[in-house]
Order: C-alpha cells, then structure tokens, then sequence
C-alpha cells in the first residue's frame, strides 16, 4: 500500500452538512458562508472574516484592496509557493524578491530594506508551513516606509507566536482552505482584518463592486469572487475538528524530530512547544534524489519544496538568493496530515533510517 505525502479526512458529518446546504436551496455565497466567517474571526480573535475561492485569490483581493496596482512593487520571500508571486503579478503590480534565512525558509528581514524603492507599495511575509516570520522587525520597517502589510498564513492556521494567531497582526492576513491544509472545504481561502474600510471594500471586491446583488448600484470595480455556502457547510464542521488536526500534526513532527536519526536528513525546526504548528514535516537530504528514488520503491510519497521562484520565467528576476536555492535543491515533504496512522509514520522513518545507514 502506497503512503502518500498528506493524508485527511472528510466524513459523514461534513457529506451531511453539504447535503443539508443544497437541500435548503443554500448553494451559492448566503447565509451560511457569513456563518462560516463569523466563526472563524471568533476563533482568531478578530473583527472580519470573508470567504475567498482560494489562497491566492484571497493574497489578489487584499491587495486590491489596499489600493495595489499596476506598476507598484510588492516584497516577498523568493522561497515559497509559487501563488505568493502570483497574486502582484495577476493585477500587474512587480513582485521583488528578498532571499530566506538560513535555518528556515523564512524572509529575512534583514534584506527587505535594501529593496525598497519609491515604487515599494506593501509586504507579504509568508508564515511557511506554520513557521512565523519575524512580524516585530517587518512592521517596524513597515511603519518607517509607510508599507502595507498583508500575512500569508495560508499554510499557518492555528499557528501562533508571542503576539498571537499569525495571520491576525498586519492589515490582513490570507488564509487557504485547499485539499492539503489543515482544513478543507476542497478549495477556499479566507481574509481576515480588524480594519472596517478594508473590509468594505473586499465585500465590495468580491459581489462585482455591488453592496447588494439585487440592487445593481455600481460602487467600485469587482469580480466574482464569491464563494459557495456548500463549501461553507463543510467548513463549519472542518473548524470542530481544527485543534484535533493541529495536535495530530505536531505529534507526527515530533515523531519525526526524535526518531529520524541519519546524518544527511535532517528536520528544518518548528518550534511546536511555542505555538508554531508544522501542517507539513519537512526535511533538507543531502541526497535528495537518491532519496526519493529509494523511497519510491518503498511505496513512499515524498514531495520537494518549491524551487526558488527566481527559476519562473514570468518573473524575469537574474539576481541571486542563496538560502532559498538551498531549500529548493535539497528540502523535501516526509509523510504527514491528520489522517495519517502512526504505523505509517513508524514505516517512513524506518526507511528513511536504513536508506541513510546503508
């Protein structure tokens, strides 16, 4: 039996929970997406919650929302999904790359100064795989620049530092509701902001520019980026699970961090005792493709992290960034999610164990 990379879970209680929504005729953005929105801003603590069709489309919303446009520069780390990049890009902002740290691939936010210019418009720090960015310094720099912060803490849910939930401590933070999150509604994203014009203009954003479909009095420019209260219904009961999912998470990083004993694999650390939760258990191997080869043959499903984006052609970036092409060349996805068994786990790091030892 093949071992995948990620492993959830949807049961009987969500298929329910959608049929429910379709039976009351609740299919399309309504009543039970603002229920979805409520409960998850009373879960982080904040004022707003808006439902979006992804992650990425949740990163494009917010920067329109902040007044981002063609021509401005937006800063972001050069290691990280491909969608961080995206999002500037789709609405004809630049996105300007600022190289990771060196035990994570995380901005530095070191860097991020000697790429502003009079065109730098706004900041996404990315909280990569639950792992929070250093929000202290990048606000800093942000209120020195008068920057525009918006979190991606699309893999990060739950996840928190000394300040709180990441996500909740900036303009607006994005989260995603993908197949391989901590939660899934198949697909989705969510906004979350504590600013009451922010919010305004992203109901606005998302309903064509209209406060009221059946009332077309046109506001503001927009699109269709509603989302669906069957997705919605599923959501809800994704979120009674949220913290069994979380905890379940950790204990596989765990596993992972006192089991895993080679020399050429080692864990990039998630500090799981202070907040931080690792949706995914990721590793750095010195010898990467030997690696997923042998494990290939032992029914395994390893997965690598993104290359540095510096490598996509749309971006047209010939600079150098180090520290993300290490994490590009040698990191890699060990078996996880909230479905995962623990006898999987033990059989991954068995393998992972003898191919190092042999």
């Amino acid at each position: 039996m093949k071992i995948n990379w990620w492993k959830t879970e949807l049961k009987n209680n969500e298929a329910a929970a959608a049929a429910n929504a379709i039976r009351d005729r609740h299919i399309s953005n309504g009543p039970v997406s603002e229920q979805f929105e409520k409960a998850f801003a009373e879960m982080l603590g904040v004022q707003y919650a808006i439902t979006a069709p992804s992650g990425t489309m949740a990163l494009v919303m917010s920067l329109l929302a902040h007044s981002i446009s063609a021509g401005d520069e937006v800063i972001i780390p050069a290691s990280t999904w491909i969608s961080t990049a995206h999002a500037p890009l789709l609405i004809a902002a630049k996105p300007v790359f600022v190289d990771v740290q060196t035990e994570r691939p995380l901005l530095d936010y070191s860097q991020i100064e000697a790429k502003i210019t009079e065109k730098t418009k706004a900041i996404i720090p990315v909280h990569l795989n639950g792992m929070s960015v250093n929000m202290d310094e990048i606000t800093k720099i942000a209120e020195r620049h008068g920057l525009v912060i918006i979190e991606d803490a699309c893999q990060a849910l739950l996840s928190k530092n000394e300040y709180g939930f990441l996500g909740t401590q900036s303009n607006a933070g994005c989260f995603s509701l993908g197949a391989t999150k901590l939660i899934t509604t198949g697909q989705g994203g969510m906004i979350v902001t504590n600013d009451a014009l922010v919010y305004r203009r992203l109901k606005l954003l998302k309903n064509n520019g209209m406060e009221d479909i059946n009332i077309p009095h046109y506001i503001q420019a927009g699109a269709n980026f509603k989302f669906s209260d069957i997705l919605a219904a599923v959501g809800l009961e994704q979120l009674k699970v949220l913290e069994e999912h979380a905890k379940r998470v950790k204990e596989i990083y765990i596993k992972y961090r006192l089991s895993v004993r080679t020399p050429n694999v080692s864990l990039i650390p998630a500090d799981v005792e202070n907040g931080e939760v690792p949706v995914y258990t990721e590793a750095l191997a010195e010898r990467r493709q030997e690696l997923l080869e042998y494990a290939k043959e032992k029914n395994i499903d390893l997965r690598v992290l993104p290359s540095s984006l510096k490598h996509a052609p749309q971006f047209e970036c010939n600079e150098s960034f180090p520290n993300a092409e290490k994490f590009g060349n040698a990191g890699l996805y060990l078996p996880s999610g909230p479905g995962q068994s623990d006898e999987n786990i033990d059989y991954v790091i068995e393998q992972i164990n003898d191919f190092k030892s042999g």
